[in-house]
């Protein structure tokens, strides 16, 4: 085999790389950034660095006792988060203590991104 097969061997890896990563480029990095609540209010931020998407937004709040949680609250919106930052506010009156939030974005059917919070009130 000459060295300009060897060539084209050695970069077809970096070539399908260079494929996956431009067929994901528009869905990679969306996610979630600060949570907060405040006067009756749950504020959370979600992040895109690309272009404006279609996608449901859904925060499910438990409540914690040692081992056990019970569901507080949960809200599903449907939206399309623009390139940026993104800030959604749900109503909910959370007691003093401690909470886990479970946070989902989803685009059509499929989940992509899932994070769990935990916050003290």
């Amino acid at each position: 085999m000459g060295m300009m097969a060897w060539k084209g061997i050695a970069l077809l890896p970096g070539l399908i790389c260079l494929g996956i990563l431009a067929l994901t480029a528009g869905c990679a990095g969306i996610g979630f950034g600060d949570v907060i609540y405040s006067d009756g209010s749950l504020q959370v931020v979600v992040n895109n660095p690309g272009e404006a998407v279609d996608a449901t937004v859904q925060v499910t709040v438990f409540s914690t006792n040692g081992v056990s949680q019970t569901e507080v609250a949960n809200f599903v919106r449907p939206t399309t988060l623009e390139p940026g930052t993104n800030a959604f506010e749900f109503e909910v009156d959370l007691e003093p203590g401690t909470y886990k939030l479970y946070l989902y974005i989803s685009k059509g059917t499929e989940r992509s991104v899932s994070v769990i919070r935990d916050i003290t009130v």
